[in-house]
């Protein structure tokens, strides 16, 4: 995280240095696409070096700019204004002596404690194996900002684990709960799978939109509750 955060940081230099003052949209088209094209350039590596932090609300503020600007000058100034909001918060970040902590806790949607655990979970009936890689997926996805990789991993998780409770569906794995855990993984079962599966089935329109971090985030206890209850199932079978 400290390379890309450096490697951020001094491309956020370069960015606020870059001298597009010295072009104007009277200029040659020639020369505003040289001027444009340069710093196109800086600004995709600065975002794809934001990304790599790990950062989920610095990649959800990169996450809809438009990189593939017409080569103008007028567009490249439109689109450092809107860097500038990137390189400010990440200026904040930077000073923050705890940043690195913040992040790996901010930008796993699963508790790395947790995670650890389901991988040292012994194999009796079930391999983990395939649902240890779901879930570290789902961790890189949602510290990357990418929120439709990470709500359709969501929705394969809760498909995939039915059977260590002895079920065939998520819906029956709920229905089966005590009343506090029926309560917490309903909230998978009747809130963030819809959410999937709007994502999934609705089909292309003339407007569109994303599911954002807000959409999924509210799941995250749920959902390392759910990973804990399995990791208790699974502990409790070896032994059966």
């Amino acid at each position: 995280m400290t390379t890309a955060l450096d490697l951020a940081t001094k491309l956020g230099d370069e960015i606020e240095q870059f001298p597009l003052g010295q072009c104007s949209p009277s200029d040659d088209p020639d020369l505003q696409y040289a001027y444009s094209a340069g710093f196109r350039d800086i600004a995709r590596r600065f975002v794809g070096a934001v990304k790599r932090i790990g950062d989920p609300d610095l990649a959800d503020l990169v996450a809809s700019l438009d990189l593939d600007v017409p080569p103008y000058i007028a567009h490249a100034h439109d689109l450092r204004s809107e860097l500038y909001v990137v390189i400010d918060a990440l200026w904040e970040a930077s000073k923050e002596p705890n940043y690195g902590d913040i992040v790996a806790s901010n930008s796993a949607f699963l508790n790395a404690d947790l995670l650890m655990g389901l991988k040292a979970a012994p194999k009796g009936k079930f391999d983990a194996i395939k649902l240890v890689k779901m879930c570290e997926e789902l961790n890189d996805a949602y510290a990357r900002g990418n929120y439709i990789t990470s709500v359709l991993l969501l929705r394969a998780v809760m498909n995939h684990v039915p059977p260590i409770f002895e079920v065939k569906s998520f819906k029956e794995v709920v229905a089966q709960s005590g009343r506090s855990l029926k309560s917490v993984l309903g909230r998978l079962e009747d809130e963030a799978r819809p959410i999937a599966d709007l994502h999934t089935h609705m089909t292309i329109r003339k407007s569109e939109h994303i599911p954002t971090k807000n959409q999924i985030e509210p799941y995250k206890a749920a959902f390392e509750i759910l990973i804990a209850e399995v990791v208790a199932r699974l502990e409790i079978d070896q032994h059966a």
